[in-house]
């Protein structure tokens, strides 16, 4: 794999604006490694809060922690989709998701926390896999998502992004 196509952070038109917000979040270093350390960073997060601890809404936030982690899980899923349609040149327009549809669709307040957790770290681990196995040229391949233009790097970074952007929200609501 060519070093040069998924090291280098995605230029202002790889994505959408509102996922710039996203991309900054990543620390600086090789995507591959960052969002396979991110395993191991929510599983001690989440280890922090209690199962009562979950279920509750902190103010001014409007999800448990249950939530935000299903959310985790959701958005996981849709990007890393987008990603592997277009790392594939299945340039089909993508649609784009409402989050609140999503966490009011699935049950997050049954299964444990714990449960989620590992739901979330199994879909990165999917999503590693995967990451693992594109070609040099795939990760400059661009679709269109929620009606704009991304890169496969871009959605990588997204990825990574998206999972810090939270887990800083998740500190301070456990205030560690």
């Amino acid at each position: 794999m060519s070093t040069e196509n998924h090291l280098r952070v995605p230029e202002p038109d790889e994505s959408f604006e509102y996922y710039h917000n996203y991309i900054r979040h990543v620390p600086p270093g090789n995507v591959l490694d960052l969002a396979k350390q991110q395993i191991e960073e929510l599983r001690a997060v989440f280890r922090r809060a209690s199962e009562t601890e979950a279920t509750k809404l902190h103010p001014p936030y409007t999800w448990t922690l249950k939530q935000v982690v299903g959310h985790l899980i959701d958005a996981e899923r849709i990007f890393a989709d987008r990603l592997h349609r277009f790392a594939a040149a299945d340039l089909q327009p993508i649609p784009g998701m409402d989050q609140n549809d999503y966490v009011n669709n699935f049950d997050y307040d049954s299964p444990s926390l714990a449960i989620l957790v590992d739901e979330l770290v199994l879909c990165r681990q999917a999503n590693l896999l995967l990451l693992y196995r594109l070609k040099p040229a795939a990760w400059d391949h661009r679709g269109v998502a929620s009606g704009h233009p991304v890169t496969v790097r871009a959605l990588a970074y997204i990825l990574v992004g998206h999972i810090e952007y939270h887990l800083r929200i998740v500190r301070q609501r456990l205030q560690v």
